[in-house]
């Protein structure tokens, strides 16, 4: 008689576009935009057209990550406030956070819902 020995491998997935957009009006106005290697998705990256920074869906792959620059609702679980900050180029003597992106967001219908990782 055998004994039966299971041999798993647990594997932790990264976060997906799901756990990140909990909302879109549309898919079709998703862009690529250019990101360093190794970009995370959750981490925030420039947005070429308004020269102001959105959340990566995807993981950086062939240099770019996806985002969603209208009308959606992003769930800021995933990333730092840190990465916020420095993203909106936060100083000693002009501080910036989770509020001013929230703001920045107002005027293209994005809705930035949940607290930012400390």
């Amino acid at each position: 008689m055998s004994s039966y020995v299971t041999k798993t491998n647990p594997a932790t997935l990264g976060i997906g576009i799901g756990d990140i957009l909990k909302y879109e009006a549309t898919p079709l106005t998703r862009v690529s935009v250019t990101a360093p290697a190794n970009t995370k998705a959750g981490a925030l990256v420039d947005y070429p057209l308004r020269t102001k920074p959105l959340v990566a869906l995807t993981d950086e792959a062939d240099g770019k990550v996806v985002v969603q620059p209208h009308n959606c609702i992003i769930n800021l679980d995933h990333v730092s406030e840190a990465a916020i900050a420095t993203a909106l180029g936060s100083t000693e003597q002009a501080p910036k956070d989770v509020d001013d992106l929230i703001e920045q967001g107002d005027s293209f219908g994005i809705v930035y819902v949940g607290t930012p990782k400390a």
